[in-house]
């Protein structure tokens, strides 16, 4: 009786568990169709909300082309080039007895042939003015100026500015719609950019990117440089024409790419605005462009050459030379200090230098943020205008006493100061001259050759044999000499570093 009394509450608690559990499963259900369609409208509306965002940055695309396109130009060209020289005969076998009169066209002096151009260029002024780049239009004989209406027009040379690519055209077509210049400074990387230029001459071809850099500066392209640099595709054509942000304004004028096939690697580079702005304001003013100039020589610094010159950075740039009466001269500069900063901006490079320097008018007072002998100091500078400078070459073969440097590797003349100014050298106390170099000798491996100057060893200035003897014996053996060479009338500090040890060859045998 008990037993079956068991299996009976056995069973009645099986019922009820069961029944308990249906219950909860009727209550959860709910719950779980509730979130998952809650997941469900979650993901509709990210979806929408990046739908939306993709047409905002197609229609901000679309109305900076639309702002820019009735300014921008593409601009033909037409140069004379030389054909390549067809064979030629010497005049003792050019006898016309001897000759088949169908040959005589090919003995005369090459024939010209027209070459041709194309770029691009935007509309600045409404009285005609237009920006290119230099390089554009350097060489041309005539300018052809295509606006986005088809219309035609005649342009000439308003001034070149190879330092910065940039150019400035002129023509007396009407109805112009000029475009304006954008801050280029107010950029930051991973800015959106687009481009509008004639790539392989397809007129008005837009293209978008971002900017990838700023302040490139040793790009090599061009003398002072402080490119933007985007992946906008930019190609042959291209160049001259306007880099914009997404408001349609001109915040670069595209110079150049980095390419291996020759067309668009993502590497391209733009003038800024604030430069190209100046650039061409300078044109129009003065039909040239007039920059401060300091009076320095420099190049990069590294540990090594840091440390040899007792400086205490690795940061800036080293002077290599001072011209004498130059700005750089009277405000206390002198070759082997180091140059950290200069208005205010700190200096990373020679061209970030050069291109501060360049972007600075005669007459603007700068102050420059030095270190000689692991002392920081700040100086001032009045900056004069920046001419063109002829440099020297060194050509012609001495007759003077040498001597043969041994702990170097070379042969070094002595001359005097009048022997120096006959070569056009400026060395009032005279000049030591490389005349041969040991091959895999230290000052070889340094990269000094037959020609160069020596100027100073370390921080000493030497113009005798004695002297560089004398600033020789300063180091200790085995150290790592800086030697200032002048090759070409440009001096910089290269390093003469210990000789090998048998344990630094490296075997030749494969």
């Amino acid at each position: 009786m008990s037993h079956l009394s068991s299996d009976t509450r056995k069973n009645s608690l099986r019922r009820n568990a069961l029944l308990a559990a249906l219950i909860a499963s009727i209550a959860v259900t709910p719950i779980f169709a509730s979130t998952a369609a809650d997941g469900v409208a979650r993901a509709a509306t990210n979806a929408s909300q990046a739908q939306s965002d993709a047409r905002s940055l197609s229609t901000a695309f679309r109305g900076a082309a639309r702002t820019l396109a009735p300014s921008v130009v593409t601009i033909n060209t037409k140069s004379r080039a030389t054909a390549p020289a067809q064979m030629q005969m010497p005049p003792q076998m050019m006898d016309p007895r001897l000759m088949d009169p169908r040959m005589m066209p090919q003995m005369q002096a090459p024939p010209q042939q027209e070459a041709r151009g194309t770029g691009t260029g935007a509309v600045i002024s409404r009285d005609g003015y237009i920006v290119t780049a230099n390089h554009v239009v350097a060489d041309a004989e005539e300018i052809e100026i295509v606006f986005s209406d088809g219309r035609t027009a005649s342009a000439t040379v308003v001034g070149l500015d190879p330092g910065t690519d940039i150019a400035v055209l002129h023509t007396d077509a009407k109805d112009l719609i000029p475009a304006v210049f954008g801050e280029s400074a107010a950029l930051e990387v991973g800015d959106w950019v687009v481009a509008i230029g004639a790539p392989f001459g397809l007129e008005h071809t837009v293209t978008a990117g971002i900017v990838s850099a700023k302040g490139r500066s040793d790009v090599g392209m061009a003398t002072f440089e402080n490119y933007i640099q985007t992946d906008a595709a930019i190609n042959p054509g291209n160049s001259g024409g306007p880099l914009a942000n997404l408001d349609g304004e001109i915040i670069g004028i595209n110079s150049s790419i980095s390419s291996k096939s020759g067309g668009n690697d993502g590497i391209g580079f733009a003038v800024p605005s604030a430069v190209a702005r100046r650039v061409v304001e300078s044109i129009i003013a003065d039909g040239r462009v007039k920059r401060g100039w300091l009076g320095v020589s420099v190049q990069p610094i590294d540990h090594e050459l840091a440390t040899s010159l007792g400086a205490n950075s690795n940061n800036g740039v080293i002077v290599s030379s001072v011209a004498h009466g130059s700005p750089a001269d009277h405000a206390g500069l002198e070759a082997g200090d180091l140059i950290l900063g200069i208005a205010g901006q700190k200096v990373r490079s020679p061209g970030e230098l050069l291109a501060s320097i360049g972007e600075s008018k005669p007459g603007a007072a700068i102050e420059i943020v030095s270190m000689r002998d692991g002392r920081e100091r700040t100086i001032h500078a009045t900056l004069t205008e920046r001419k063109d400078a002829n440099s020297s070459a060194f050509e012609q073969q001495y007759n003077k006493p040498t001597s043969h440097l041994s702990v170097l590797g070379i042969e070094l003349e002595e001359l005097t100061a009048a022997d120096a100014a006959n070569l056009g050298m400026t060395a009032e106390d005279g000049a030591l001259v490389v005349g041969r170099v040991e091959e895999e000798g230290r000052a070889c491996r340094a990269g000094i050759k037959p020609g160069d100057v020596i100027r100073r060893i370390g921080k000493r200035p030497v113009h005798t044999l004695d002297e560089i003897n004398a600033a020789l014996d300063a180091f200790r053996e085995g150290a790592s000499i800086p030697a200032l060479v002048e090759r070409d009338g440009r001096a910089r500090f290269l390093l003469i570093r210990p000789a090998k040890q048998p344990s630094d060859t490296k075997s030749r045998a494969k």
